[in-house]
């Protein structure tokens, strides 16, 4: 008798853990999990990438994605419910937005391979033009880096 209330009991607790457990999968389910809520609610919502990767627009009253699209770093996209539009660095994307007045959530997900912000090159084709063909390290804080410059070979 105490086997069969121990069994129940464990059952019981168990399909407890996994009806909390769906529950919480099904708060965001077309937004990858790793992506971050970076900007929230009923007026304009906007988000500057800090790195290359891909922005949701989720529509939090009908919990679903109503607009995507891939980010570079330093791009700004901005929703605004008054225009019914969403914008991306200033450019008006050609979808309208359903029920523009719920209140909308941006997720931002990181892309896998690095961005140019972690390169970080100076070559020739750099914004500044310098051409010194140098590369910048990036290290971490509290590490001493010996950096020196090698010879010319001669010709």
């Amino acid at each position: 008798m105490k086997a069969v209330n121990f069994t129940v009991g464990v059952l019981g607790l168990g399909s407890i853990v996994l009806a909390l457990g769906g529950c919480a999968e099904e708060t965001r389910p077309d937004v990858p999990s790793d992506a971050m809520q970076v900007s929230s609610g009923d007026k304009v919502v906007a988000f500057v990438a800090p790195h290359d990767g891909k922005a949701y627009l989720r529509d939090d009253t009908d919990s679903r994605v109503v607009y995507s699209t891939d980010l570079r770093r330093d791009q700004v996209m901005r929703f605004d419910p008054a225009l019914d539009a969403v914008r991306i660095d200033g450019t008006t994307a050609p979808e309208g937005i359903a029920n523009p007045g719920h209140d909308h959530s941006i997720y931002f997900e990181r892309s896998s391979p690095p961005d140019r912000a972690d390169i970080g090159t100076n070559g020739a084709n750099d914004a500044g033009g310098t051409g010194t063909g140098t590369q910048n390290v990036r290290v971490p804080v509290e590490i001493n880096v010996n950096a020196q410059t090698q010879p010319s070979a001669p010709n």
